[in-house]
């Protein structure tokens, strides 16, 4: 191993961060200065079971860049995709969880052939370890606000869903508008207003509110546990899906109206549900988004006749 290598891994493994993109941000600057060709990072998206590029930087490869998709295979796979794409040499490290999940990759890869050595391998497989650490850290930490939801939304959340109420769920909003602002993850923003039926809601009929907590439950089974939850308004629920993308929220969407369908007999209980879609970044506030994707939602419909797509704003 070279000396500049060696100052390189010390450079990468000392340093501390204050978040997930303060670390991508510091490791992918030094591995693009001591590395050759293009260092990308990778989310994995286990239901479509691709590696998406949320971070590329250099050059060399020209279909490594940010927003290109990867499909999930082996290490020994991925690097055959990487060639695909015009790699002519190329290293991937798995970014892998406390408990052996692996949540995406980091990738060098070059036009050129045999320009990576020992030492390159050495800085990328350290940089991986030191970005899964901190991404575990960002789950663990969305994790602990969940379970604080919880605990809220039982001494003092909405009575009806058991969700945090507009202002938790705003509390919990800012800090993954803040994430999504520094470019750290991808987040959006759903608005969901609900109805028993097909009339303008108030949120204060027997039938409204039995939708909306029908809505609430089929909503929290439908996100995951890293997503937040929250009811946002007398007739209208919100969610914000952490690492999600614009293009693939009409998909989760269509999975919660077809759940909610079938919880509500294939609609037969009249459960009116109207979804409004809004990015976290580029808007100028957590509240501001709130309000783009409430006015978005519009009025509710039928579940079992939704919408074609979500309506998004941004």
């Amino acid at each position: 191993m070279q000396p500049e290598d060696t100052r390189n891994l010390d450079r990468i493994s000392r340093r501390r961060f204050r978040d997930f993109s303060e670390a991508v941000d510091g490791s992918l600057d030094a591995l693009t200065e001591a590395l050759p060709g293009v260092v990308a990072l990778t989310r994995l998206d286990p239901e479509e079971r691709v590696h998406r590029v949320i971070e590329a930087r250099g050059e060399g490869v020209g279909g490594l860049s940010n927003g290109a998709v990867i499909p999930q295979a082996g290490s020994a796979e991925d690097a055959e995709f990487l060639r695909l794409l015009g790699a002519r040499d190329c290293l991937v490290m798995p970014l892998e969880m406390s408990d052996g999940r692996i949540v995406g990759l980091l990738c060098a890869a070059d036009g050129r052939a045999d320009v990576y050595r020992e030492g390159h391998a050495a800085q990328l497989s350290v940089a991986a370890r030191v970005l899964a650490y901190e991404w575990e850290s960002v789950e663990l930490r969305s994790e602990l606000r969940r379970l604080r939801s919880r605990f809220s939304a039982g001494s003092g959340g909405d009575a009806d869903t058991g969700l945090p109420g507009r202002d938790g769920f705003l509390e919990h909003l800012a800090r993954e508008w803040g994430l999504a602002e520094r470019g750290a993850v991808q987040s959006v923003l759903i608005a969901c207003r609900v109805a028993g039926g097909d009339a303008a809601p108030d949120g204060t009929s027997a039938r409204d509110r039995l939708a909306l907590k029908l809505a609430a439950e089929t909503l929290q089974a439908t996100t995951r546990d890293s997503d937040l939850v929250g009811r946002i308004a007398a007739d209208a629920l919100g969610a914000v899906l952490v690492g999600c993308s614009p293009q693939h929220t009409p998909s989760f969407v269509a999975r919660f109206l077809g759940a909610l369908e079938r919880v509500s007999e294939g609609g037969r209980s009249e459960v009116a549900v109207s979804c409004g879609v809004q990015p976290l970044a580029g808007t100028a506030s957590p509240e501001e988004a709130l309000e783009l994707a409430e006015t978005a939602a519009g009025e509710p419909r039928s579940a079992a006749r939704p919408d074609p797509e979500p309506r998004v704003v941004g």
